[in-house]
């Protein structure tokens, strides 16, 4: 098989190996950075811990002042 026709194939395969989106910097004064809708977020806090926090629409439930990262997980692909 020629090195042409498998690349061809491995594009036409799914690419997604992984399944986060990347890390967003927070700013509470900027509303682009805040996530779009309720949920679990994974965060990082200026203290360096990780750990998974609800965003209510308005803002975290807990921890608000201290987020400076969050990322949203995706679910893995089919």
């Amino acid at each position: 098989m020629s090195t042409d026709k498998l690349s061809n194939e491995a594009q036409s395969q799914p690419s997604c190996k992984c399944a986060v989106s990347g890390w967003v910097s927070y700013n509470w004064d900027e509303i682009e950075t805040r996530p779009k809708k309720y949920g679990k977020y994974f965060v990082h806090r200026k203290d360096g811990k990780m750990h998974w926090e609800t965003w209510n629409g308005s803002g975290w439930a807990y921890n608000g002042n201290v987020i400076t990262f969050w990322m949203e997980i995706l679910p893995p692909c089919h």
